[in-house]
């Protein structure tokens, strides 16, 4: 994979004690963190890019014509999904639009669902919002995550919507259909609208295979608003275009005139063109980087089971991130920190961030040279080993 050396570019990762100097204890950490690639976009991207800025002017502009269909082409392609061009609405993010959805479909002191441990943007978007948090906490079993659909039918009776992480972030399950459909039946049964994040969607290791929620039934479909990105997929988070796909026309126009009223109608003129190209170019791109990123995953499992035994690596299905489970050292959470941070000098997402029942955990993100993880593992070898 092209790795790229992000010193000095203003990254968040990698900049990140100019950006935020409190982040971590020690200025030489090596950044593990924040969920973007370290490796080049694809060169169609680039390309269209530098094409679309050499013309010199920067106006006002509307989306490419071709963009929508070069979605619904890599939906079906990827997904076997087969949606209409009018259910898509573009977005400058999936985190602003989950709190549009939020505003627009639920009314303060309304309960939502949501399935912990999980990106700590589901809750902070509850709350911001004065809504109220529902957890349905999800089971570790066999060094495994389940959902626990006993709680979650209790909690379903008593929310307004529901916020799916699917691939789940941080702990990489990748929904099996018959857990998607049991999801949304008690979704409909409860009248609990779904609220699909689906950002990760493309990132599923060899033998699985991503399900989008909306894609189970006419009557789900209806019931949920699925959200996506390019940004995840082919690196490139900083262009901020995203898209909601729903198929409900009363939901759907509530969300297209609240983009009408709030002025965010029109995008960057870079992300459009970015995305664009990633959707139209990106399919053999995104193969070889799942490769390597698998394969920088099954090093991380095989190396802490040989050499660091009582921290376990959790099964993933997908995605470029993986949970660390570190209960085994019996520390407090900020004795862990302390000891990643301080000791090892390595910067992972502290797992308190993602729901009490991370508490003990680190999330580490691969996506990166194999030289990196490689160095992130000797590290929390030799700290936990005391060398």
């Amino acid at each position: 994979m092209g790795y790229i050396n992000r010193k000095k570019t203003n990254s968040i990762k990698w900049d990140w004690y100019e950006w935020n100097k409190h982040l971590f204890m020690e200025k030489d950490i090596l950044p593990m963190w924040v969920a973007d690639m370290d490796f080049e976009a694809p060169e169609e991207v680039i390309h269209a890019l530098k094409e679309r800025m050499e013309h010199g002017v920067y106006g006002y502009t509307f989306e490419p014509v071709d963009l929508k269909d070069n979605i619904i082409n890599w939906l079906k392609y990827k997904h076997n999904w087969e949606i209409k061009k009018d259910w898509l609405l573009s977005m400058h993010g999936v985190i602003p639009a989950l709190n549009f959805s939020i505003q627009l479909y639920t009314n303060p002191g309304d309960n939502i669902l949501v399935q912990t441990p999980v990106y700590p943007p589901f809750m902070s978007s509850v709350k911001n919002n004065n809504r109220k948090l529902l957890i349905n906490e999800l089971k570790l079993e066999n060094n495994h995550y389940e959902i626990d659909f006993d709680d979650f039918e209790r909690k379903a009776k008593e929310a307004k919507m529901f916020i799916l992480c699917s691939p789940h972030n941080p702990i990489g399950r990748v929904w099996k259909k018959n857990e998607l459909e049991k999801m949304a039946e008690i979704c409909l049964k409860n009248d609990v609208l779904i609220v699909s994040d689906e950002i990760h969607a493309d990132l599923t290791f060899k033998n699985f295979k991503h399900i989008p929620i909306a894609s189970i039934s006419e009557e789900v479909s209806n019931n949920t608003i699925t959200l996506m990105a390019p940004s995840k997929t082919f690196n490139i988070a900083g262009f901020h275009y995203a898209f909601a796909i729903i198929k409900n026309v009363e939901l759907r126009n509530k969300f297209k005139n609240w983009i009408k009223q709030s002025g965010l109608f029109l995008h960057n003129i870079a992300g459009l063109v970015a995305a664009n190209a990633a959707y139209k170019y990106g399919k053999n791109w995104l193969i070889e980087t799942m490769e390597y990123i698998e394969e920088n995953y099954k090093f991380v499992r095989e190396y802490f089971e040989k050499n660091i035994p009582e921290v376990g690596v959790i099964k993933s299905e997908g995605t470029f991130l993986v949970w660390l489970d570190f209960r085994k050292l019996n520390l407090s959470q900020d004795e862990l920190k302390d000891l990643l941070e301080k000791k090892a000098k390595i910067g992972l997402n502290n797992g308190i961030t993602f729901g009490t029942n991370g508490e003990g955990f680190m999330r580490m993100n691969i996506a990166t040279s194999r030289e990196n993880v490689m160095e992130a593992c000797k590290r929390i070898e030799n700290v936990i080993k005391g060398e």
